[in-house]
């Protein structure tokens, strides 16, 4: 009797195990999640796997908890930074079917921007391309001004194991470059929140950043740098329109860091950023995802959005490297800067 009560339970156990991998895998993909607040919306790329361990899931290319429990509910963690610099937790709870989740989420952690509690959606991405068969590109050109819109703000990223050793040694102040008036470079300088300006001329694009009062070149007719072209934080960047999308693609980086956070972005790195108006025109939208698999296991995403204003001005950009060297000093804290110097670039 206790032989067949202990078979049937192991059989039971089986048949659980089976339609948990199963309900797993039906979640298997890329799903593009939204969440609303009260003031704005943000979007961004889900994607979930199925391994012998459980469920794994990235969330604009950094990693996320996710838990089923039951038939069909879900729970989904997920870490951001506030502009002002706190994390803080966004835990999306719902139910899901073969291609729709939904459900309400609310802010966790001391956040200096509240987030009143909101729903959020998501939809199976099939990543279509659509061929267009618009003859004229649009007008990007135009003074633009960053709104809140769009970008959850990712914090973690899953990183290689050289790019978690190097994040070990990282020290979040001492060893930014920009706070010492030294170039931050791409990525980081697209998703900052200072207005930039976009001019056309024959063969490019130029960008003018009012952070750092920087100045890129989108080349539009070639695609290599000039022979004596070094390596630099702003790179390389070639641009093309595929349709109503402007996607540039930039190499010839030096090293620099990914965010506050202080990932490393790698010589050998490319940035893809692609960039499409709003059906009225007024706002412009960027897509920027960071290729570089020396430092890390998915490809991190940041999405931007700004808005066409004509009143916007581009000032000019002051930065006194002074400020951050005097309270050092202040502070005896030269001498570990110094011996410090082979860490930071």
């Amino acid at each position: 009797m206790n032989w067949i009560f202990k078979n049937n339970l192991s059989f039971i156990t089986i048949l659980l195990l089976i339609y948990t991998n199963c309900m797993a895998s039906d979640i298997d993909g890329i799903w593009r999640i939204s969440l609303q607040d009260s003031n704005r919306t943000l979007i961004g790329d889900l994607e979930i796997e199925t391994t012998d361990s459980g469920l794994i899931g990235y969330l604009e290319g950094g990693p996320v908890d996710i838990k089923i429990d039951g038939e069909n509910s879900i729970e989904i963690i997920a870490d951001s930074r506030d502009v002002r610099g706190f994390i803080f937790n966004r835990r999306m709870t719902g139910t899901f079917e073969e291609n729709f989740m939904s459900g309400t989420y609310q802010q966790e952690g001391a956040a200096a921007q509240r987030e009143e509690p909101g729903p959020w959606s998501a939809v199976r991405n099939e990543n279509k391309v659509v061929e267009s068969m618009i003859a004229k590109h649009p007008d990007i050109t135009g003074t633009w001004a960053a709104t809140q819109e769009l970008d959850f703000r990712k914090y973690t990223m899953s990183l290689t194991e050289k790019g978690e050793n190097w994040l070990k040694t990282y020290m979040p102040y001492y060893d930014q470059p920009d706070v010492r008036c030294t170039s931050i470079g791409l990525p980081a300088l697209i998703t900052y929140s200072f207005p930039f300006e976009i001019i056309e001329s024959e063969g490019r694009l130029t960008m003018l950043y009012e952070y750092q009062s920087k100045v890129r070149r989108i080349w539009m007719e070639k695609d290599e740098p000039s022979e004596f072209m070094p390596p630099s934080r702003m790179g390389f960047s070639v641009g093309k329109w595929e349709g109503s999308t402007l996607v540039i693609k930039t190499n010839l980086l030096e090293k620099t860091i990914r965010d506050f956070r202080g990932e490393l972005v790698s010589e050998n790195a490319t940035i893809e950023e692609r960039y499409f108006l709003s059906d009225d025109g007024q706002k412009l939208n960027a897509i920027i995802i960071l290729h570089d698999a020396e430092n890390y296991k998915k490809a991190p995403i940041r999405r931007r959005q700004w808005v066409r204003n004509k009143a916007t001005e581009i000032f000019p950009y002051s930065c006194d490297p002074d400020s951050f060297y005097i309270p050092m000093y202040q502070e005896n804290k030269m001498q570990m800067y110094i011996d410090r110097s082979e860490l930071r670039f």
